[in-house]
């Protein structure tokens, strides 16, 4: 969903880390619940660090 979204560019993803952009085709079914799911992974897995 890169037009209407404001997507960030490529070149600011690859200096500045962006978490949950890109992993979800378009015509994949994506719930909220399991956004929430992988954005708790997501945030243990930056806490550990």
């Amino acid at each position: 969903m890169d037009i209407g979204t404001d997507k960030v560019s490529d070149e600011i993803l690859n200096q500045i880390p962006h978490h949950q952009v890109n992993i979800i085709d378009p015509d994949q079914v994506y719930t909220s619940g399991e956004w929430q799911k992988d954005a708790k992974k997501q945030i243990k897995e930056i806490q550990s660090r």
